[in-house]
């Protein structure tokens, strides 16, 4: 993205995203991809710790001009809730856009399988990360998914006059709001991305254009220890 990118903005919006809680496919090591797996009373916990850090990072005034978004599937979704239950927000918003990548036939499968049978497409992997996996969503796809996302984040911002959006989605296409904001088409580097952690993207606009900045990437829930891993889980 560029500054023009965002050239329809009047006033600042930080914008908040967020992976969703641990799941319960996260802590059996599940490739969940597009499948359905609900939040682990860990994930739960996780969720209303970081509801409760941004009631407390954000004044009151600007909690009643925030959006909330997140993907439709239940283990961001049951997160959102959460979120806005304990920051006082108003319900989440689903959007097809924030939905998790699909990983092909590796959907459903857990790391310890998919690194033993078969050690070739594992290092395919290695080498080009999903781009390897059969029937898995491309980086191109990716790509332009997370365009469309940010294209939809900043137009309802200036709809509604929103001084924070937060968005609740999942490590795969998080990876692809990160690097479709600097224009990197490939899948390294890659960022890191734990459960419930939080980056802040500020655009700003000034005299001379717009300002954009990654504030934050993959802050740790407060009082929590850092679990992060570049690979969606």
């Amino acid at each position: 993205m560029t500054p023009e990118f965002f050239s329809s903005l009047k006033t600042p919006v930080d914008f908040y995203i967020i992976r969703h809680g641990q799941s319960e496919g996260n802590a059996g090591k599940v490739l969940q991809g597009r499948g359905e797996y609900p939040l682990s009373a860990a994930g739960r916990d996780q969720a209303a710790l970081r509801g409760r850090s941004i009631k407390e990072t954000l004044p009151e005034s600007e909690l009643k001009k925030t959006l909330l978004f997140s993907s439709p599937l239940g283990r961001a979704r049951e997160t959102a809730e959460i979120i806005s239950r304990e920051a006082g927000l108003a319900e989440p918003v689903c959007l097809d856009e924030l939905i998790e990548m699909d990983l092909g036939i590796w959907s459903g499968k857990v790391w310890d399988e998919v690194k033993n049978d078969d050690p070739s497409l594992w290092d395919a992997f290695m080498a080009k990360s999903w781009d390897a996996i059969p029937k898995a969503e491309s980086s191109a796809v990716l790509y332009e998914r997370a365009l469309a996302a940010w294209a939809v984040l900043r137009d309802t911002a200036v709809e509604k006059g929103a001084r924070s959006v937060i968005v609740v989605t999942h490590g795969g296409l998080l990876q692809w709001l990160l690097k479709s904001s600097v224009r990197c088409r490939t899948w390294f580097p890659l960022f890191p991305i734990s459960n419930c952690g939080l980056s802040k993207f500020c655009a700003e606009p000034k005299k001379l254009g717009v300002y954009m900045c990654w504030e934050v990437i993959d802050s740790p829930i407060p009082s929590q220890p850092l679990e992060s891993r570049g690979f969606p889980s």
